[in-house]
């Protein structure tokens, strides 16, 4: 993994380095791993892995053009299959199928990384969602559709663990949605800026906003104020 991976926004590197943490924790240390990221874009989680990936996408931003709800796969193709921040942007009738869809592909393991549905992470991203419109005049492309689906809840997430039994489940937590929300805010606001304040805000909030400035905390609970959610499905022997 390159050192300027460090220089990514936090919240990017924050999701794939964790994944890939978690994948090499769950896979043997071999050359020839065959890893599927469902939603990934092309060579992305690559700069964190020693080994690369295949990505699918529906938008053309992966090596393949397809949709994760019907992989166009075997059963057990890959070693292990992840989805980063893709989950939040399905219907909550579809989020078990697609987790399904994925473990019918995968060898042994799933990892599956999203925003954390408490509630008062959903309620800032209405607000901020709301502070777009008023701003900018439009939806947020990618809040509104956290606030039309609704963020994995606690809730939804215990279902799954047992909708997916007899596969194992173990929930990981990461990030702070308060000071993320805040920059954000920070972003939407400078739309309405004069010029040069408004480049000075989006100066500072790449700046701040860089991983090599924020340290990562992994968890097995969550705290109030959580951002992510990192779930490790692993298939029974």
């Amino acid at each position: 993994m390159s050192i300027t991976t460090r220089l990514m926004p936090y919240d990017l590197y924050e999701r794939h380095i964790i994944v890939s943490q978690l994948l090499q924790e769950a896979l043997p240390t071999v050359a020839n791993q065959q890893v599927l990221d469902v939603g990934g874009r092309i060579d992305l989680l690559d700069r964190f892995l020693p080994y690369p990936t295949i990505s699918i996408n529906p938008d053309g931003t992966g090596h393949i053009l397809g949709d994760g709800g019907s992989l166009p796969f075997a059963n057990e193709t890959f070693d292990a299959v992840v989805n980063i921040d893709t989950l939040e942007h399905l219907p909550g009738q579809i989020r078990l199928p697609f987790i399904q869809e994925c473990l019918r592909v995968s060898q042994q393991t799933v990892i599956v990384a999203a925003p954390y549905g408490s509630e008062a992470h959903m309620q800032l991203e209405k607000e901020l969602n709301e502070l777009h419109i008023r701003k900018v005049g439009r939806p947020h492309q990618y809040l509104s559709e956290h606030v039309e689906y609704g963020l994995p809840s606690p809730e939804q997430l215990a279902n799954f663990a047992q909708a997916l039994q007899p596969a194992t489940t173990q929930l990981y937590y990461a990030g702070d949605f308060t000071w993320q929300g805040r920059s954000f805010a920070r972003a939407v606001r400078a739309h309405q800026q004069p010029r040069l304040l408004a480049r000075f805000t989006n100066l500072y909030n790449r700046l701040s906003g860089i991983a090599l400035f924020h340290p990562i905390a992994l968890t097995t609970t969550p705290k109030p104020t959580t951002n992510r959610f990192y779930l490790v499905i692993n298939k029974s022997a």
